[in-house]
């Protein structure tokens, strides 16, 4: 299908994809809604740890909103914690209702293994991390992106928030209640970077086999 060619080329326009599909607009927002939500099965099902003795993970968080006029101090917004493997594809983004130890903590035990270096800027939520099974190492990042002594960056995850705020400035992550399935879709992307069309094919002919 054609629209399944547009969408692996992340080409999003709404009034593109109704000119070039005839579609109407509900039909493409229904398309879309779909891929997402083949995206987030696709990854509740294979999602697996990450990180381990030996590799390097870096965590952080965003929050994600809107300013007034594009300018000025954010107004609204929604915290996301980001966790990413460093020499991989696999990066994860949740939506949080806050940034304190008692929130992020839990998640680092369900998706980072123990025994992973852990790198992340000073705040006072990680401090917990190295009792729980983790080597931790900071930047302050007040001072540097890479810390001089020891080269402790985050520097991946900054990235990745990148890539996906561009996405929400080209208007894709404008409503809050969507926000997490975009992030999904993003990291999905990226995971399967290089085979979006074959995979996402063979993501639906899985979920959706013929009968």
């Amino acid at each position: 299908m054609q629209f399944l060619y547009f969408w692996s080329e992340d080409i999003q326009s709404h009034a593109f994809l109704e000119k070039q599909l005839q579609w109407s607009p509900n039909t493409v927002v229904d398309w879309k809604n779909f891929m997402r939500d083949v995206c987030i099965e696709d990854l509740t099902i294979n999602q697996e740890p990450i990180g381990g003795p030996g590799t390097v993970v870096e965590i952080d968080e965003s929050k994600f909103g809107r300013r007034k006029y594009n300018r000025g101090r954010l107004l609204t917004g929604q915290w996301v914690f980001g966790i990413y493997e460093q020499g991989t594809d696999n990066v994860l983004m949740i939506t949080v209702p806050d940034r304190s130890g008692a929130t992020l903590l839990p998640i680092i035990q369900r998706y980072v293994l123990p025994g992973t270096t852990i790198h992340s800027d000073e705040w006072a939520a990680y401090n917990v991390v190295p009792a729980v099974g983790y080597d931790h190492h900071t930047v302050n990042h007040s001072e540097n992106f890479v810390d001089p002594i020891d080269g402790t960056h985050a520097q991946g995850i900054e990235n990745a928030w990148g890539v996906v705020k561009k996405r929400q400035r080209r208007g894709q992550t404008t409503n809050p209640e969507l926000l997490e399935s975009h992030l999904i879709e993003s990291c999905w992307r990226r995971k399967n970077k290089g085979n979006i069309l074959n995979s996402i094919v063979k993501c639906i002919r899985e979920l959706y086999p013929v009968v």
